[in-house]
């Protein structure tokens, strides 16, 4: 508190609204996930000592010379988190935003305390709004409005209070408490209507600056698995529940246990497997791109499906596929095919990555496979002898054994007599961890699954190479879309069989499944459903908001209004009942509205005419004694837009005499005037009057 005490309750209020508008930017920062634990729980252990100062719970204050002191060691120490401790600048620059900001709300006593305080919390909000693609920042900033808006209103208060010390020192405690809750109502309300205002304004306005992604770019990207794998990377991503594709169809249901193809990886060192960099077909596209030839696109053995993808944070630009892709509609300059049929279209910088796409849910059709593409495909590393000698005793082949059984085989083999597990830290500190789990443990995760079948497949002459993308996922019955986690990460195997073309195998047996769980599981899993179907929309919504969206809108909006002015044909009867009933509704809030507004304003419309014309009779010297009163009236409120109220108890004289100096004099002799044209009959004296009140207001009070 400062050393001019305001109300208590005007005091208090103005405190604990700045203290919450630095809680709440920083939290909106801290949910950024670019703001540590510890100096997130030294922030709020600052406010939290500083509101039970203001509460008057704590009595002790730290010494403005010793915060002076700290801040300035700080300053010492920044190049030491930077260079030694964080290694990243933002970090650090966070690290001493968080610092100064306990500093100056410990020590803080003047206004201009007060000032640097909230400046503080603004750049933290600035920051958060730059860093956060999720919805959850919409509820920091509406809590920082609403604390933001406590802050000025009452600020302002506390600044008239201040200059009118004599009319504060007299206030009782109910007047006090009457004006904290005053204050409150008005700045919910004031904040409500500002959302409401901002939210629509949104949606009349694109949003079309994505900077943060571009100034940015180690936030958070996409698990993606794309153009290389390690063995035993996999595991730990099986944790992370996040979501990282969103599909809806435009048709028919798709199919569940979809594979979401990425990439193919071909090249095997014995532990990783990765692209070859090799010629890709680069084509220019503007819309929908035609990637599969006439023979193709004129099938009719198995069932196309049309859908949307919507990718999550993804540098890449890698397009995951299910099906036979036909045509691709993408928001790309470019569409690059690589030479193991997979896609990219690398997004601009900050943009969302979204494609539609046209595909057969049906096996490729058999290509030649040419001899170098085979040679490739069979290339292998130094082994250890025991692995070729494996695939000879899985594979069992005679004379008029096929690719396609030898396949079948080795798939079989790693379902029965091998383990699904996350736990992979073993294998992977292996020297030859594809030998270790042929032989040894027997169990990992997909890669490792996918891995030893290709290799399998090799050593007995048959191409093969991993795929990598997603698979499976869950159905969203509220956004009405499939969610794909980027613990659906997973890795086959893709033969070429002769006359068949590329065959996809899952040598990966099925994990112990978990059971459905309790009525609190259930509850979770369906409420996870809605945050997401939430963090949808506001993906799409307000991350992707653009001019197309906007005429979407726009479109259904004017639909919606002819189909509801129109003539009524083709419109069922609970349609026409829930437009009247809308009509009805309507009509009678306009009405209670009009209402309201009459009976609320007509009186100061009509107090605000009648004044008018009797200053106007005064000014023509037709006034009388009594109009002198509205002269004194209309000079008081002109005092109290300043923040000098008069109290009810006392006198005109009392008034202007504990004015301060530089309107003691100018108020004072136009309180004279007035006792001398309301108490004296000088009825000549109203035009004096009106003079002076006319010239103080013209001069501005200065």
């Amino acid at each position: 508190m400062g050393s001019n005490s305001a109300i208590p309750s005007v005091e208090h209020f103005f405190q604990f609204s700045l203290l919450g508008l630095v809680a709440s930017a920083f939290c909106a920062l801290a949910d950024t996930g670019r703001l540590d634990l510890p100096s997130l729980a030294f922030l709020l252990a600052g406010v939290c000592w500083r509101g039970l100062v203001v509460a008057g719970i704590v009595k002790l204050r730290i010494p403005q010379k010793l915060i002076t002191v700290l801040a300035t060691a700080y300053l010492i120490f920044y190049p030491i988190d930077f260079y030694f401790l964080s290694h990243d600048f933002f970090a650090a620059t966070a690290h001493g935003v968080c610092f100064l900001g306990v500093a100056r709300i410990l020590s803080a006593r003047t206004n201009r305390d007060y000032l640097y305080t909230g400046s503080l919390a603004f750049i933290a909000l600035i920051g958060a709004a730059a860093l956060s693609t999720q919805p959850r920042f919409f509820l920091w900033l509406a809590l920082a409005v609403l604390f933001g808006l406590g802050v000025m209103t009452s600020a302002e208060i506390r600044r008239g209070f201040q200059f009118n010390s004599l009319s504060i020192a007299s206030a009782g405690a109910r007047t006090g408490r009457r004006t904290g809750w005053t204050l409150a109502i008005l700045v919910g309300s004031a904040a409500s209507g500002i959302l409401v205002l901002t939210a629509a304004l949104f949606f009349v306005l694109p949003r079309t600056a994505r900077a943060a992604a571009a100034i940015f770019p180690n936030g958070p990207r996409l698990t993606g698995f794309t153009n290389a794998i390690e063995l035993g990377r996999f595991g730990p991503v099986a944790k992370d529940d996040r979501p990282v594709l969103h599909v809806r169809s435009y048709g028919a249901a798709l199919p569940p246990g979809l594979k979401w193809r990425g990439s193919a990886l071909s090249l095997f060192n014995g532990r990783r497997w990765s692209e070859l960099h090799l010629p890709a077909d680069i084509r220019p596209v503007q819309g929908t791109a035609t990637v599969a030839d006439l023979w193709q696109r004129s099938r009719r053995d198995g069932q196309r499906m049309l859908y949307r993808v919507d990718v999550s944070n993804s540098d890449s630009g890698t397009l995951f596929i299910a099906g036979v892709p036909e045509f691709i509609n993408v928001d790309s300059t470019t569409l690059i095919r690589t030479a193991e049929d997979s896609y990219r279209a690398p997004p601009s910088p900050g943009e969302p990555l979204a494609y539609e796409v046209s595909a057969q849910q049906a096996m490729p059709l058999p290509y030649p496979l040419s001899k170098a593409e085979r040679v490739r495909d069979l290339e292998l590393p130094v082994l250890d002898a025991r692995i070729p000698e494996l695939g000879k005793e899985w594979a069992a082949s005679g004379p008029d054994t096929s690719d396609l059984e030898i396949a079948s085989r080795i798939e079989q083999r790693l379902h029965r007599g091998f383990t699904y597990s996350l736990d992979t830290s073993a294998e992977a500190a292996s020297r030859d961890p594809l030998l270790d789990f042929l032989f040894v443990t027997k169990r990992g995760y997909c890669e490792y699954f996918a891995s030893a079948m290709a290799v399998l497949l090799r050593t007995q002459g048959i191409p093969a190479r991993v795929a990598t993308g997603f698979q499976s996922g869950y159905f969203n019955d509220v956004s009405g879309s499939w969610v794909i986690r980027a613990s659906d990460a997973h890795a086959w195997v893709e033969a070429w069989i002769e006359g068949r073309g590329w065959v996809t195998f899952d040598p990966t047996p099925p994990g112990s499944a978990s059971g459905a769980g309790g009525w609190l599981k259930l509850k979770l899993r369906r409420m996870n459903m809605y945050l997401d179907a939430a963090d949808t929309a506001w993906q799409q919504w307000v991350m992707a908001y653009n001019p197309g969206q906007q005429a979407t809108l726009a479109l259904g909006f004017r639909d919606r209004l002819l189909s509801i002015g129109g003539s009524g044909a083709g419109v069922t009867w609970p349609l026409k009942a829930l437009t009247t009933a809308a009509w009805w509704t309507f009509s009678f809030l306009l009405t209670a509205l009009l209402a309201w507004l009459v009976r609320s304003y007509a009186p100061r419309i009509h107090q605000w005419w009648d004044a008018k014309r009797r200053i106007g009779k005064i000014r023509s010297g037709e006034g009388t004694p009594h109009d002198a009163r509205l002269l004194y009236e209309r000079m008081l409120e002109s005092m109290a837009r300043r923040g000098y109220q008069k109290p009810a108890w006392f006198t005109p004289a009392e008034f202007a005499r504990n004015l301060p100096p530089e309107d003691r004099e100018r108020i004072g002799a136009f309180t004279a005037a007035y006792n001398k044209v309301r108490f004296g009959g000088d009825a000549a004296g109203a035009v004096l009057l009106t003079q002076m009140l006319e010239s103080m207001e013209t001069a501005g009070w200065q």
